[in-house]
């Protein structure tokens, strides 16, 4: 048994951003905590490795933020990782449609037209600041155009009650019944919820896509600005480890927790690695669902809310990593209008000397239909999407490829899943659950997974902790 001391620490297993979150409230707090890690590195679904091959540092996968995340942002302000990101002045998107003739970039913003700045107006509210980059989204005709007020207004008065009842809802057939067409929904409303929600509008709950709506666009002005990473994603997996040790947090990397021991009804021990068992005074399973279901009691797993956790689904992320002979793209990303595309990140200008020159990264979500596929196969799919894209590619060279599948990335916020979103305190007086698919009411992101580290944390700092 291994000796942590007087005070049995409360257990953190899992060290993604879920896991890293409740370590670092939990210490900050004064508590004994030991961290366990499956994997020799922390950061869960982002993470960077190092390919040797090509003499690169990539990311598992190309992240992003905006300004409404604002507990992710604190948690890089409490690591010393905040000027890791890079924000957008104004919330701007180019959009890319390979298909269309003539001008085929129309961008999507939330800047003030110059009109109105010389006629010394005050931004127009939001979700009014969307509208004149609206006006001019030229992907849609105008008829189309004048749809989406259809569905904005109702998502911008729309009370919180009123979206919650709507989860059995999904949100295609939200927007059908408010006048989208299955055009607008594809080539606008997709366009945000694919990658927010990682999946397509017939496949997410209205309240949760109306979510992203109403926090993104509808609130602040400069919600939705995005920020991107100006340094490998593990930079903050590294910082927050630095934190939690400083503040003399116990780390088990490749310490697998394989049990919870119990005893007199509360988790009592953790078995890990190769035989080892710590006692412990609480747990925090900040696992994916299906993995926390695993790891709970036997006895326990048809009780209320673990019996939940085993109905998630997951939906799947594609990143394909790229080096061309020469610069193929100006901005620094583009949303692209291709089911083999979806965004395009420059990835050498947004890293700057960090990246060798011409890598881009090209991020699919919701890839089912691709992540069974051969790399060879997925790589040559995503090269023609690319070039049918970026006009620069013309005779540019491919140099260099690598594949990243996240076959399990995020839960799957189907029609009817809020109801398996659990929050943080279980039936088990000193066990809580933490991880995106909890019931943050956010989609699975690293705002999600942050605020519900924090939420595990304080279930436990507002209960005595007992000393073993």
């Amino acid at each position: 048994m291994t000796d942590y001391g007087v005070e049995a620490p409360i257990a953190v297993i899992g060290g993604g951003l879920a896991g890293l979150s409740a370590a670092l409230e939990l210490v900050d707090a004064g508590r004994n905590v030991a961290l366990f890690e499956r994997r020799p590195f922390v950061g869960g679904k982002a993470y960077s490795f190092e390919d040797p091959k090509h003499e690169v540092i990539l990311d598992n996968g190309q992240h992003i933020t905006m300004r409404c995340c604002t507990e992710f942002q604190a948690f890089l302000e409490r690591i010393g990782c905040a000027d890791i990101v890079r924000y957008q002045d104004n919330l701007e998107v180019a959009v890319i449609d390979p298909d269309s003739r003539g001008h085929h970039v129309s961008v999507i913003s939330s800047k003030q037209p110059s009109v109105l700045s010389r006629l010394g107006l005050q931004l127009l509210p939001a979700p009014l600041h969307m509208f004149p980059s609206m006006v001019t989204y030229e992907h849609l005709t105008l008829a189309e155009k004048t749809r989406l007020a259809f569905a904005f207004e109702p998502i911008r008065r729309m009370s919180e009650l009123e979206r919650l009842a709507l989860d059995r809802l999904s949100f295609e057939t939200w927007l059908l019944n408010h006048h989208q067409t299955e055009r607008v929904i594809e080539r606008f409303w997709d366009l945000i919820v694919l990658p927010t929600c990682n999946d397509h509008c017939s496949d997410v709950s209205a309240t949760q896509a109306i979510q992203v709506f109403q926090e993104g666009f509808s609130r602040d002005t400069g919600a939705a600005d995005i920020g991107l990473f100006t340094r490998g994603l593990g930079q903050v997996a590294h910082a927050a480890l630095d934190r939690l040790r400083e503040r003399g947090a116990r780390v088990e990397l490749n310490g697998n927790a394989s049990a919870i021991v119990m005893h007199g009804g509360d988790a009592a021990a953790v078995r890990y690695g190769r035989g080892q068992q710590a006692d412990v005074s609480a747990v925090v399973i900040a696992l994916p669902p299906q993995a926390a279901f695993n790891l709970v009691p036997a006895a326990w797993r048809r009780r209320e809310p673990f019996w939940r956790l085993s109905q998630h689904e997951v939906s799947p992320i594609i990143n394909v990593h790229m080096q061309w002979d020469r610069r193929v793209m100006r901005r620094d990303f583009v949303a692209v209008l291709d089911p083999d595309a979806q965004f395009i990140f420059h990835r050498s200008q947004i890293h700057g000397w960090q990246t060798p020159p011409h890598w881009i990264s090209v991020s699919l979500s919701g890839a089912h239909n691709l992540v069974d596929l051969p790399q060879q196969v997925i790589v040559e799919r995503v090269e023609r999407a690319v070039r049918r894209a970026l006009r620069r590619t013309a005779g540019a060279n491919l140099l260099a490829t690598r594949v990243v599948k996240e076959a399990e990335a995020t839960f799957r916020p189907t029609p009817g899943m809020n109801a398996h979103r659990v929050p943080a305190r279980t039936s088990i007086r000193n066990l809580v659950l933490a991880g995106a698919w909890t019931a943050t009411g956010w989609p699975a992101t690293m705002e999600s997974a942050v605020r519900s580290g924090r939420a595990a944390a304080r279930a436990l700092l507002e209960r005595p902790v007992q000393s073993r």
